[in-house]
């Protein structure tokens, strides 16, 4: 019986693929969030609109931060648990990139770009 995944080591190819998007990720949201805060607009963030009434849009803001962040921690975490296998390899680095999309998305979110023409 054949094995279905290639089974050879790829040590560094796992501690690459988690130490880039340990770094990257938040480096790319980081680079978004600056070019998102860059555009004209004055007051909150549009994320902010309702909330801005009941004073709220710390806690609205940070409750969005906190989601982002935590399912893409949680996505970095399975990172360490898919082994090192050379088969597994286009699978580790999608759920990288998944990992860092989720981290991108936060300031896209946050000054939502896509709702205004």
């Amino acid at each position: 019986m054949g094995r279905l995944v290639d089974r050879h080591r790829d040590l560094a190819g796992w501690l690459v693929t988690l130490l880039f998007t340990l770094v990257a990720a938040p480096v790319l949201a980081c680079i978004v969030g600056v070019s998102g805060s860059l555009a004209d607009h004055n007051g909150p963030p549009p994320l902010c609109e309702e909330a801005v009434a009941a004073n709220m849009c710390e806690e609205t803001s940070l409750r969005v931060v906190g989601v982002h962040v935590v399912i893409s921690g949680a996505m970095w975490l399975l990172l360490w648990a898919i082994p090192w296998w050379r088969g597994l390899r286009t699978v580790r680095v999608l759920l990288a990139v998944a990992a860092t999309v989720v981290l991108v998305l936060l300031p896209v979110r946050m000054f939502d770009w896509f709702s205004h023409s």
